[in-house]
C-alpha cells in the first residue's frame, strides 16, 4: 500500500517551501487552509449480488478498467470488484498449488496489464493475467527477501524495496535498496535510494523497523519515482525520473506531534502480532519499541494529473499536502474520518481508503473523490 526545511514567515517564503525551499524559523503550520475530501462510495461486507465479504485487507490497487483488487489476508486471495461494488473474480488463495501463496503480502498491477502477488514465504511473486486473472507463472529470483511494496511503473517495470543483510565487512549490516525492477530480473536496473544501518542481533526490533519503515515511496506510469526517508523530525520528499536523475525535492517545517502511551502500546501490540503472522523471526526474540513521535510523512501517491499526494503522519483526521508536477504546493486536503489507522492507495485511476482497525470489525473500501 500510500513513508526540511523550516517555517516560513511570509507569503513569499511559504510559496518557496512548497517548491522545495525553506527558511530558518521554528515550526508552525505552513499550509493551514485545507479542503475536505468527499467519500463517493464504499464496498465491503456483503459486497455485490453474491454477497462477498472482505476478511482483512492486506493491500489493494486498481486494475484494468478501474477495477478494484483487494488482497484478503484471511483467505490469502485477491478479490476483484467493479467500482460499483460488483464482485467479478478472485485469484490466488492459500496453498501450494499453481498461483497459490503461503504468506500473501502485496498486490500490484503493471502497466502491461499483468498482476503481481508477493509471497515472501516462498521468496517469489505469483503473476496473473490482468484481463481474466488466470495464473501466468511464478517469478522466483531471490534466495530471500524479494522486493516488497511493488508499484507499477512504465511497461513491465515496477518499483520495489529490497532488503538484504551484508556480513562482508565483519559486522552485520542491513541494506535497504529502492530500485527499478524488471519483472524478469532479480536485481534493480536503477537504484534510486540506498540506506545502510548496523544490525544488532540482540535488538532485532530495530532491524525490522528499518525494513518496514525505513522509507516510503511511490511511482507513476511515466516512470517517475518519489521517496521520503521515514522520519519523526524531517518532512522531505525527493522526486526522480526513471533514470535516477533528480527532478526536484520538497521540504517544509511542519509541527511535530508526540504519541500518546495508548498509541505506542497499540503499535507495539499490532506489530508483534503482524510479525508473528508473517512467520516470526525464526525463534529469535523481538522487542518492538515504537517511536515517541509520529512519522512526519505516512505515505505517498501520484494521481491521474501527475500530482504528488503526501500523507501527513502527524495529523488526525488524516491530512494530505498536494504538489504539482514541478513540486510546488497546490493545496492541502483533509480526509473526512478520524483515526490513525487509515490507509490509502492513490494512483491515476483514483483514490481508495480503508481502515486497518475499524471499530465495527468490518472491513470496507472507500472510494474518495480527488479535486
Amino acid at each position: 500500500m500510500i513513508r526540511t526545511g523550516s517555517v516560513l514567515m511570509t507569503f513569499l517564503l511559504l510559496q518557496m517551501a512548497g517548491c522545495g525551499r525553506a527558511g530558518q524559523e521554528a515550526a508552525v503550520e505552513p499550509w493551514p487552509d485545507r479542503i475536505e475530501l468527499v467519500i463517493a462510495d464504499s464496498l465491503g461486507e456483503g459486497t455485490g449480488e453474491e454477497q462477498i465479504p472482505i476478511g482483512a485487507i492486506g493491500d489493494l490497487c486498481f486494475g484494468r478498467e478501474g477495477r478494484i483488487m483487494v488482497m484478503d489476508q484471511v483467505e490469502g486471495d485477491v478479490k476483484v470488484f467493479s467500482r460499483t461494488g460488483e464482485f467479478i473474480a478472485s485469484f490466488g488463495g492459500r496453498g501450494d498449488g499453481p498461483g497459490e501463496v503461503s504468506v500473501p503480502l502485496d498486490v500490484a498491477a503493471l502497466e502491461d496489464g499483468r498482476i503481481l502477488l508477493l509471497d515472501p514465504g516462498e521468496n517469489s511473486y505469483e503473476v496473473f493475467d490482468g484481463d481474466d486473472y488466470s495464473h501466468i507463472g511464478k517469478v522466483s529470483l531471490w534466495s530471500s527477501n524479494p522486493p516488497r511494496d511493488p508499484r507499477g511503473l512504465d511497461g513491465d517495470h515496477y518499483l520495489g524495496l529490497k532488503f538484504q543483510l551484508d556480513t562482508s565487512g565483519g559486522e552485520m549490516t542491513g541494506i535497504n535498496t529502492l530500485g527499478r525492477f524488471h519483472i524478469g530480473s532479480g536485481d534493480p536496473e536503477v537504484v534510486y535510494y540506498r540506506e545502510e544501518f548496523p544490525v544488532d542481533m540482540e535488538n532485532l526490533g530495530e532491524m525490522v523497523k528499518m525494513m518496514l519503515m525505513g522509507v516510503t515511496f511511490a511511482g507513476d506510469r511515466n516512470g517517475r519515482v518519489f521517496y521520503s526517508p521515514m522520519s519523526t523530525g524531517e518532512y522531505q520528499v525527493v522526486s526522480l525520473d526513471s533514470t535516477g536523475t533528480r527532478l526536484f525535492s520538497i521540504s517544509a517545517d511542519v509541527p511535530r506531534h508526540a504519541r500518546s502511551s495508548d498509541e505506542m502500546e497499540w503499535e507495539k501490540t499490532c506489530m508483534e502480532q503482524w510479525i508473528s503472522r508473517m512467520g516470526g523471526m525464526g525463534g529469535m526474540p523481538l522487542e518492538w519499541e515504537p517511536e515517541p513521535y509520529r512519522w512526519m510523512i505516512g505515505g505517498l501517491g501520484v494521481d491521474g494529473d501527475g500530482r504528488l499526494w503526501v500523507l501527513r503522519g502527524t495529523e488526525d483526521p488524516p491530512v494530505f499536502d498536494v504538489f504539482d508536477t514541478e513540486g510546488c504546493h497546490s493545496f492541502s486536503a483533509v480526509f473526512p474520518r478520524k483515526g490513525l489507522n487509515w490507509k490509502f492507495h492513490i494512483s491515476r485511476e483514483g483514490m481508495l481508503a480503508w481502515n486497518g482497525d475499524p471499530e465495527t470489525g468490518v472491513q470496507r473500501v472507500y472510494l474518495v473523490e480527488t479535486p
